[in-house]
């Protein structure tokens, strides 16, 4: 037994229930099948995708310790797969890449007396696609990652053995930190995904301290139909990343459970920057992550970055903001200011207005390309609004947020095509794809 993770008898929760001794031996039987596979002193590219989440850590932490390059894939689709598989050497997990050697081939299994330990060397490469279809590749070495779950395991205090749920993918970076590593190290009780909160209610008799990581999107479904606030009292953390959650679902899940959703602000490239409740309107700055700093630059408030969890000694972002009293206050993106009419205007700054109507639930802006640049809205209605549409027809509720918005903005600069959804179109990491955005307007 491992004094780097503690003893937990149901450290992984499912349909098979794994404990820490069973972990740390299977982590063992993989390294060494990676041992027969690559020559001893070679740093070799390891694709990994594995939905199971103790078959995933089993690779993830034996590759580590080897010191090889983890390549992550975002997804299992063919495509995804075959262009990554180009660059590395072999593949690991639930994937099938014909011209290359799985490290799962090996049948042999040898017992290894090395002692377990936390993996420091080597290098994590993920895939990250934004709102854009491109995927674009961010190095991680150990040192970062270990950093950020280390300030984690501080700034959060969770009981040893609390049960950690998610909804989001171990694939990506905040699914890794927060639903992976975190609880391995702590020794929690780690589950599979969950697509769905019925789901999460079948598993609620075996988790008294509960840990829920999760996504704006799944989130925000998830406020209209609360099937888990019955279980409001079992919930320690209810954490969101991976997009904004609108103030209108984090107040009413705060209500419903009784506490705030805690959301993170970051990213893959810069990791966590800062986090906040929203427990009241009023409530919008977000809190530093420890050792996490941000300035703003002159003119354009663009904020430059500090961090612990970055290996530049700074890090200029696409965001703009202001701190106050050593709290951020988040000001919208540098790269969403457009020209438009000979007009400079801020998307994030209209959306947030937008917000502010009284019928008005969620809002996304794109510019529309042609003759000339279009600004088109994507607005979700809030029940309010949707009675009003039904009542009043769509030019009544154009007209009627278009006046609300020349209070701020001039005419020129405001939408002029408009779609109203029952849901924005946000994929499986909680992102809106400008490609889905478009699509609404052919």
């Amino acid at each position: 037994m491992s004094s780097v993770i503690p003893n937990n008898v149901h450290l992984f929760r499912g349909d098979e229930n794994r404990s820490t001794d069973e972990f740390i031996e299977q982590v063992a039987v993989f390294r060494n099948k990676v041992r027969q596979l690559i020559p001893h002193g070679k740093v070799a590219r390891v694709l990994l995708f594995e939905s199971n989440i103790f078959s995933f850590l089993v690779r993830f932490i034996a590759l580590g310790q080897e010191g090889h390059t983890i390549v992550l894939s975002p997804n299992d689709q063919q495509g995804t797969i075959e262009e990554l598989a180009e660059n590395v050497d072999f593949y690991a997990g639930s994937i099938v890449i014909s011209h290359l050697v799985s490290l799962d081939e090996s049948d042999t299994v040898i017992q290894c007396d090395e002692a377990f330990f936390w993996p420091t060397n080597g290098s994590v490469i993920f895939y990250t696609s934004g709102s854009s279809s491109r995927a674009k590749a961010i190095v991680k070495d150990w040192c970062l990652l270990n950093n950020e779950v280390d300030v984690l395991r501080r700034e959060f205090i969770c009981n040893p053995q609390s049960a950690f749920i998610s909804t989001v993918s171990h694939q990506h970076i905040y699914g890794l930190l927060f639903r992976a590593l975190l609880p391995l190290k702590l020794g929690g009780s780690i589950f599979n995904t969950f697509e769905y909160p019925e789901h999460i209610v079948d598993v609620m008799d075996k988790c008294r301290d509960a840990i829920l990581i999760s996504s704006p999107a799944f989130l925000s479904r998830l406020s209209k139909d609360n099937v888990l606030s019955q279980f409001k009292e079992y919930f320690t953390y209810i954490f969101s990343s991976g997009g904004p959650l609108q103030d209108a679902s984090a107040l009413t899940l705060c209500q419903q459970f009784s506490t705030g959703i805690i959301q993170v602000y970051g990213s893959t490239e810069t990791g966590g920057i800062a986090y906040r409740q929203l427990i009241k309107k009023e409530d919008v700055l977000w809190h530093f992550f420890p050792g996490v700093s941000c300035v703003s630059t002159d003119g354009d408030n663009r904020l430059q970055l500090f961090s612990p969890f970055i290996h530049q000694s700074s890090m200029i972002l696409d965001d703009k903001g202001i701190v106050i009293d050593g709290k951020l206050k988040l000001l919208g993106r540098i790269d969403r200011t457009i020209k438009l009419e000979e007009k400079r205007v801020n998307l994030s700054q209209i959306e947030l207005k937008c917000l502010e109507h009284s019928w008005v639930e969620e809002v996304r802006l794109i510019v529309l390309s042609g003759d000339r640049q279009i600004l088109a809205a994507i607005v979700k209605l809030n029940a309010f609004g949707n009675e009003a549409l039904k009542d009043a027809g769509k030019r009544r509720i154009n007209q009627s947020i278009k006046e609300h918005l020349l209070t701020h903005f001039e005419l020129v600069t405001l939408p002029r095509k408009w779609r109203y959804v029952d849901e924005l179109p946000y994929n499986s990491q909680g992102k809106l794809p400008v490609m889905e955005l478009e699509k609404l307007f052919d």
